[in-house]
């Protein structure tokens, strides 16, 4: 009797066939075990084994029981991979078993992976790293979507042949599809970019990231890191450090980089207790050297920029590194949470007050101590721009000085190259100028050479009322990288301009005139003050006892306050003496 239909586990259906016709058809197929068989009375398609159990029928045809249990055996033993790939499981043991295990088995995967790679910062190993681990999302989601898609194929056609409709099957295929979609949007937003800039890293030298310079500076005793973080960078800085063990201080200039290097760096810095300074800027990475640095201290203007890290466009990346170097540095909790949630494409510059009560940084600086950074970045036309920019002084002499300007110029290049501290830098500029002034001040106008003279009086006065001694060294003309520091600003100001005046008015003068009388009026102005002629021997001294120091510069404030008192031209005349 004709009425048995076959369906081949392939999506193809026969039929209606007799029981003889049936065993033939069966014995044909390269795995029985996946036949189903219908007949008019059961509920749906039956394995061989649930037909003859329901008609009470012998095996079809020549098909042996003993066949069957083979065919079964040899399919359990089968490889689950092909079993999914083929659709040969059920529709709901595919989709939510394989489907949703395969999903845990993605995140273990990525997980266990971004542990064991945590400390390879080597761009060979990213680059692999991304390349297989996307290559193994890829293929395990065209396996997951091809098996479910195929199980629901066969899901419709079983309901097709009983004459039911396959909802649940038309369910899972439009979600194959939904997942299919975010697959390619997760593979062109994230997947493609990561391994476009793992490629960077390993074949161009990361362009993205500016190259980085080492400089020793300060006699050996500093050493400066400046421009991008990126890889290669520690291994340079530590070979430089193994033949420089008289580095004691490294300048942070940086506005970031490869968080892997700046790890490395950190553990460096750490490990041979040395200190950090950042001039202008730290940024990114570059704070994770800076904070492993045993005292961290910046310039009073200086910027410390925090964010999370980012990879390939996306960050949502493992900041377990960087957490930790924070800890580990005593920074507070807060500080560590607001920098690490804020977005990569931000930056958060926190205040000085904020950095040191955070415990990121142990003190603000001047910067007089330690060596000008930036100097192996700036040639000589570098500086002239820069000093033409910083004050009327400068553009005055390099219009009527020019030679003189070229010699205060070379002291700044040379300077800033050999990385001297900026203290001492700053002095040699100073004794410089007060060299070239020196010389012009008896040819400059008279008007100028008396508010020479109230300037000295306001000079002497401020560095005196903090330190005799230092008023002393200031009044003496004696070097002292210190006095800048005890000159108010206004006061530092209006010298820069009243040297512009003096540069610029300085021209051939007439001859000395005598100034017998007015020097009678002065030092008869100074004995109404109590200033004996004992008092006045100690500007002429060469040798000055500490006891003497603060009534040293006491004298030559009343001395110059009775010349300017003067009638003008006097005092004028009485300056360019004394000043020759």
């Amino acid at each position: 009797m004709g009425d048995w239909y076959l369906w081949d586990g392939d999506g193809s259906q026969y039929g209606p066939m007799d029981w003889d016709e049936l065993g033939i058809r069966i014995q044909r197929q390269s795995n029985p075990n996946l036949v189903r068989v219908w007949r008019d009375g059961f509920g749906g398609w039956k394995t061989i084994e649930e037909a003859m159990a329901a008609t009470g029928a012998g095996s079809p045809g020549p098909v042996e029981r003993e066949s069957v249990d083979q065919a079964a055996q040899s399919q359990l033993r089968q490889n689950i991979l092909a079993k999914h790939w083929r659709g040969d499981f059920s529709l709901g043991f595919s989709y939510w078993i394989v489907g949703i295990g395969s999903n845990l088995l993605v995140a273990v995967v990525v997980g266990l992976v971004g542990v064991f790679s945590r400390e390879t910062y080597n761009p060979t190993g990213i680059f692999l790293f991304y390349v297989l681990l996307w290559s193994f999302i890829a293929s395990l989601c065209i396996w997951q979507f091809v098996g479910i898609w195929r199980s629901a194929q066969r899901r419709k056609a079983e309901r097709a042949a009983m004459g039911k409709r396959a909802v649940w099957a038309w369910a899972a295929q439009i979600m194959v599809c939904v997942g299919a979609v975010r697959t390619v949007v997760v593979v062109v937003k994230i997947a493609i970019p990561q391994i476009a800039e793992a490629t960077s890293i390993v074949f161009m030298d990361d362009p993205r990231i500016p190259s980085y310079s080492i400089r020793l500076l300060n006699n050996g005793s500093e050493i400066e890191i400046s421009g991008g973080i990126k890889f290669g960078l520690s291994t340079d800085f530590e070979n430089i450090l193994n033949a420089s063990p008289g580095v004691r201080t490294v300048h942070m200039d940086s506005i970031g980089g490869r968080i892997g290097e700046g790890v490395k760096l950190s553990s460096i810095i750490r490990s041979r207790g040395l200190d950090t300074y950042v001039e202008v800027n730290c940024m990114s990475a570059c704070t994770l050297a800076f904070v492993a640095g045993r005292q961290r201290v910046i310039k009073k203007d200086a910027q410390l920029g925090f964010h999370r890290a980012a990879f390939g466009g996306s960050d949502s990346v493992d900041d377990s590194a960087e957490r930790s170097i924070y800890r580990a540095a005593g920074i507070s909790g807060p500080f560590i949470e607001r920098a690490l949630h804020t977005r990569n494409e931000d930056m958060w510059i926190p205040s000085v007050a904020e950095l040191l009560s955070a415990g990121v940084v142990t003190r603000v600086s001047s910067g007089d101590e330690y060596a000008r950074g930036g100097g192996g970045r700036f040639t000589r036309h570098d500086w002239d721009k820069a000093l033409q920019k910083s004050a009327s002084m400068y553009r005055a002499l390099k219009q009527a000085q020019p030679q003189a300007y070229d010699e205060m110029l070379e002291i700044v290049t040379r300077g800033t190259s050999t990385g001297i501290a900026r203290a001492e830098l700053t002095e040699q500029v100073r004794a410089k100028v007060a060299e070239i002034i020196g010389k012009l001040l008896p040819l400059a106008d008279d008007s100028v050479l008396i508010d020479f003279g109230k300037l000295v009086i306001d000079q002497y006065t401020a560095v005196g009322a903090q330190d005799g001694a230092a008023c002393y060294r200031y009044a003496a003309g004696l070097p002292d990288q210190n006095l800048v520091k005890l000159i108010p600003a206004h006061l530092a100001e209006r010298e820069l301009e009243l040297n512009a005046q003096i540069i610029m008015s300085a021209r051939k003068r007439p001859g000395p005139v005598g100034n017998d009388q007015s020097w009678k009026k002065i030092l008869a102005g100074l004995d109404l003050r109590g200033y004996t002629a004992k008092d006045l021997e100690l500007l002429n001294g060469k040798s000055i006892g500490a006891a003497d120091y603060a009534r040293y510069c006491d004298v030559a404030i009343a001395l110059y306050r009775e010349i300017t008192s003067l009638p003008p031209a006097e005092a004028a005349g009485v300056l360019r003496e004394y000043r020759s």
